[in-house]
């Protein structure tokens, strides 16, 4: 049925409590980048303290699709302020720790964070009245993207002037602003009409499968490609989730309906997120060493820590704009119009980069630019999924999507970390220090190049506005993407 709007809520309202929600995810998530440095100082065990990243990462995918599921069926209001009370317990668990294993037991918790995003896509298209869906979409990807650049730099300051269990002290306190926002603002989820039984195979299948995989990405530096443990995580997760499709396809209530994801624009819209995470949602590592880097290298503008900052930040202002303004666009000419535009913004601004990075100029116009355009497309893919998601399903179809931008960004940053490592370059004049040589740059560069013009090619075999219209539909046999207006009015029905 269509999302209305509660007569007890106004749309700022209900976005105001999604988006603070969604603070809460990334501050969760990025701030204790900021701490590793002391952690590292302070505990002595690096390997230890990489646990504290990477078991938020593990739980987060698992939750971003189990829990996700779950809101879909039980309501998606109530397992909203059911994850942002593990974040709040996560959070004091990690305050509290006099050690490294308190730490990374609280970051475990935390990572039930990971289902804030897809619940309040599925909220956003529940709550908001089908001509915002959109636009309500459009902030809450901002919040997302904005909030994540900010809480790094909230956490520096915090670990520059106070201790570092005040960088959890800071979760916690969001976590309650946050539940409280939910609690009063926005209005309970309709009962599902017919409550099917939860899958919990397909449950117990998912998450082993995804976490191998992860954990194989993630220890990859410690272990190597050749180590019986990487390869053994990466065989038993493949064969752990091709298991799971398998048994998805055969049971009559899935826990995740693997099949939704043959439809034309979902399959299109992931194959587009997997090409984005791995070239150029991996610009963050990539640039921040490209203006670092010495100059006596061969490549890199030799910039100061605050300096290169500086050129970063434009573009994560811009998010703050760009977020609502996709979803404007989105509203009057679908989601492929602004998935477009960023996937073109983001190969001129790559190529520019890859041809002429000797130049600060060139770099500071490309970035803003590249930055601009991903910060549109954070916001434009999961427009694309919404429109074509079946209503009680949407918070499954995002979650899973989720999930899948977290594999590939773990394998990009390995491809990327292979490909500035093919050569280096040292001077025993200016330390023991090894950079990547000015070839490998080029051919990092390139590469994200070429998967920024991969994703356009297949943004643009994306059906038109038209085509989704009479290949989806939701819950009612009705097709989704009519849901949403056109300059204001609603979409003429198309029958399927």
């Amino acid at each position: 049925m269509p999302s209305t709007a509660s007569p007890r809520s106004t749309t700022a309202w209900v976005l105001t409590a999604l988006v603070l929600a969604e603070v809460v995810s990334a501050v969760e998530a990025t701030m204790i980048f900021a701490a590793l440095r002391v952690f590292y100082k302070e505990f002595g065990d690096p390997v230890a303290v990489g646990w504290a990243v990477t078991a938020f990462l593990l739980v987060a995918a698992a939750s971003a699709s189990v829990c996700a599921r779950l809101g879909d069926m039980y309501g998606r209001r109530k397992l909203l302020l059911i994850v942002l009370v593990f974040a709040f317990a996560g959070s004091l668990v990690s305050a509290f720790a006099t050690g490294v294993a308190g730490v990374v037991a609280g970051r475990a918790i935390q990572g039930m964070a990971g289902a804030v995003m897809p619940l309040c896509f599925g909220l956003v298209r529940e709550k908001l009245p089908s001509a915002r869906v959109p636009f309500g979409i459009g902030v809450v990807s901002a919040a997302a993207f904005v909030s994540g650049g900010l809480a790094i730099f909230m956490g520096g300051v915090i670990i520059d002037h106070l201790h570092w269990h005040w960088i959890f002290y800071t979760g916690a306190a969001t976590a309650v602003i946050a539940w409280l926002a939910v609690m009063a603002w926005v209005p309970k989820s309709a009962p599902a009409a017919a409550r099917e039984p939860v899958d919990i195979l397909g449950a117990v299948l998912l998450v082993p499968g995804i976490t191998a995989l992860l954990l194989a990405m993630s220890q990859l530096k410690v272990w190597g490609w050749g180590d019986v443990r990487t390869l053994s995580l990466l065989l038993g997760g493949v064969v752990v989730l091709a298991v799971w499709v398998w048994h998805e396809l055969r049971t009559p209530a899935p826990l995740i309906d693997v099949r939704l994801f043959g439809q034309r624009q979902l399959a299109l819209a992931n194959l587009a997120v997997v090409l984005l995470a791995m070239g150029a949602m991996q610009s963050g590592v990539v640039l921040s060493l490209l203006l670092q880097q010495p100059t006596w290298t061969g490549v890199g503008l030799g910039l100061s820590a605050t300096l290169a900052g500086l050129v970063l930040a434009p573009p994560m202002m811009l998010a703050v704009f760009a977020g609502p303004g996709c979803g404007v666009m989105a509203s009057r000419h679908g989601a492929r119009a602004p998935a477009l535009l960023a996937c073109a913004m983001l190969v001129v601004g790559w190529v520019g980069l890859a041809l002429a990075h000797a130049s600060l100029p060139i770099v500071v116009a490309a970035v803003i630019l590249q930055g601009g355009a991903l910060a549109v497309a954070y916001a434009a893919t999961p427009m694309l999924i919404v429109e074509v998601a079946p209503l009680h399903r949407t918070s499954e179809v995002t979650g899973v999507s989720s999930v899948i931008r977290y594999v590939s960004n773990a394998v990009g940053s390995q491809v990327v970390a292979v490909l500035l490592a093919r050569a280096t370059v040292s001077d025993p004049a200016h330390g023991t220090a090894q950079y990547p040589a000015p070839s490998a740059f080029g051919l990092t560069l390139w590469v994200i190049a070429l998967l920024c013009v991969a994703a356009l090619v297949v943004t643009w075999a994306l059906p038109r506005r038209q085509a989704a219209s009479r290949a989806a539909g939701d819950s009612e046999g009705r097709p989704v993407i009519d849901l949403l207006s056109d300059r204001g009015r609603p979409a003429p029905t198309v029958q399927p």
